[in-house]
C-alpha cells in the first residue's frame, strides 16, 4: 500500500512537474562573473531545485554522522557502566567486623 502511494505522489509531482514546464518555456539570461547563459526558465528553476536538495542532503549527512559517532560512544560507555556492575554483583558483601 505504502508503495503505491509513494508511486501516485511522484507520478503526480511528474505531471506537475511537466505542466510547470510547458507553461513556462521562455528563455532566460543568466549572468554570472564569467559570461552570460541563455536557458529555459524551467530548467534554471528544476537546477535551483536540485541545487537545493544536494546542499540539504549533504547538511543532513554531516548531521547525521555526528549523531552515530555520538550514539557510537554513548554504547561504549554504557558497555563499560554495564560490565562494571556485573563485576560488582559478583563480589561477595564482606562485613565490617
Amino acid at each position: 500500500m505504502r508503495k503505491i502511494i509513494l508511486l501516485l505522489i511522484f507520478g503526480l509531482i511528474f505531471l506537475l512537474s511537466a505542466a510547470f514546464a510547458a507553461f513556462n518555456m521562455s528563455s532566460v539570461t543568466v549572468n554570472y562573473y564569467f559570461g552570460e547563459l541563455t536557458i529555459p526558465l524551467s530548467v534554471l528553476v528544476a537546477l535551483s531545485m536540485l541545487t537545493g536538495v544536494i546542499i540539504g542532503a549533504v547538511i543532513l549527512l554531516f548531521s547525521t554522522m555526528k549523531l552515530r559517532y555520538e550514539n557510537r560512544r554513548l554504547q561504549s560507555k554504557l558497555s563499560v557502566s554495564e560490565q562494571e556492575i556485573n563485576s560488582l554483583r559478583i563480589l561477595p558483601i564482606k562485613d565490617a567486623h
